[in-house]
Order: structure tokens, then sequence, then C-alpha cells
């Protein structure tokens, strides 16, 4: 969605009718979800957590009723085999399984899905939700970040949505469609962390997305720093490629 007409702009300025507000919120909502669901796609990461710098590979299947995502660490050596399988059905809670080295494996619950992913600043929910699905959308107004002018998107759970996360707010780069800074609070309107995109690049179908992002804790004193090296869709896994069997195969199939 992009408004260039300057009568537009004004009412954004000072405040739209509500109901025009929310159909222009859904409406943008919806088309970035549907870029985040991109079916079944194969990424590699590097991760810098602390002092460590991981290498990761995610195999990933993501639609609007639901998301399987697998992380597997392949370096440092010493915790390659490390793995995360996280499984989300339409707005219900997440789960999954963690496996750490030597062998503890650890299944994860409701409950479970704000602990940190591989030691990172990201929660195990940071990568299997799809916020701009819940049904509360706003339009909060526009701002500028690293001279990009952007759409400010305030996201809200429904009653059904299952989320540790009390709201989202998003500044949203409405010419590429992609988000260059969220933020997200918990219930009780407190900002938990902090997510800022440092790398926008064109993926394999030449679709913009933010290919490298720093993530920041309220309070945390170190920031996780994530780079895509790439990421492809020229992939097809089936069910069997999201089971517990699997977090110990690291080959990265393909049709």
């Amino acid at each position: 969605m992009r408004l260039f007409l300057p009568f537009l702009l004004f009412l954004f300025s000072f405040g739209l009718p509500s109901s025009l507000r929310a159909q222009d919120a859904g409406e943008l909502a919806a088309d970035l979800a549907a870029i985040l669901e991109d079916g079944d796609s194969f990424t590699r990461l590097k991760m810098k957590v602390g002092g460590e710098t991981l290498q990761v590979q995610v195999k990933a299947r993501r639609t609007s009723s639901g998301s399987d995502v697998l992380y597997q660490v392949l370096f440092p050596k010493e915790r390659k085999g490390e793995a995360v399988l996280l499984k989300k059905s339409g707005s219900g809670a997440a789960t999954g399984v963690q496996f750490k080295l030597p062998d503890v494996v650890t299944k994860v619950g409701s409950g479970d899905v704000s602990n940190s992913l591989l030691g990172s600043e990201l929660a195990l929910q940071d990568v299997i939700e799809n916020f701009f699905r819940w049904k509360d959308q706003t339009i909060e107004g526009k701002e500028t970040i690293d001279r990009v002018e952007c759409t400010v998107l305030v996201s809200k759970p429904g009653s059904g949505d299952s989320t540790p996360y009390g709201s989202v707010k998003s500044w949203i780069d409405t010419r590429r469609m992609v988000a260059l800074k969220v933020e997200k609070f918990d219930k009780a309107g407190n900002r938990v962390r902090t997510i800022t995109t440092t790398r926008v690049a064109k993926d394999d179908r030449k679709v913009d997305l933010g290919a490298g992002f720093s993530v920041q804790k309220e309070g945390g004193a170190s920031a996780t720093e994530v780079d895509g090296a790439n990421i492809r869709h020229d992939v097809k896994w089936s069910d069997d490629d999201f089971s517990t069997a699997a977090m110990a195969d690291l080959r990265m199939n393909r049709d």
C-alpha cells in the first residue's frame, strides 16, 4: 500500500476515521503476512551471540494455515548438531522440541516460547509467529528511519491468538515492503526486545527482505547480530523433514 496524495497524507497526520484506518492497516498487514508465508525455504545464517559466532541452517515451511521451522547448528564443531524444531498451526500455541549436546532433549510447550533461541536474544516465539496475521492492526502515522519514510503499524493479538506478546510496533518501508524496525511489548505494555534491520537484499525470487538484523533485549548488555547468507525456495519439504528424527539430519536435500 502506497499513499502519495497530499490529501491522504494530511489525513494520516491528523488522524483518520477509525473504520478507514483499520481497513488500510488490515490491508497492509495482510500484504506483509503473505510475503512471510513463502512456502518451503532453506536459509544459511550467521548468528553472533555474545563472543560466539554460530553458523545455522534453517529449514522452513510457512503458509497461511501454519508454520514449521527447524534450526540446526553447523558450526562451531562443539555445538554442531544442536537443533530446535518448532510448529505452529493457525492462531494456536507454538510447540516443538530442543536438542542440546550431548544428549539433552526437551519438549517446548506454550509456556516455553519466551525462552532463548540457541542462546540468542531472539525468543523461540519470534521465529515461528506471524504477528501480521493478528486480528487488531492499526496505523499510527509515519516516521523516518535511516532517511526512509516508514508507516508505523501496531499489531495486537485477538483473544484466540496464543502469544506471550501484548503488541508489536513495526516501522514499514512500504516501497520495499520490509520492516526496518520492530519493537515487541509484553502484555503489561513493557518493551521486551527491539529488532532492527541492518541489511535489505533480494532473495532468489527477487523479493526484498531483511537479510540482516540486530536483536536487543530491553535492559540487555549485548545484542545478537544475524546475517542471512542466502535463502532459497527451490526446495520441497515433507512432514518427515520436520520430525524429531530429522533434527539429527544436517543434509540439505532438494527435489
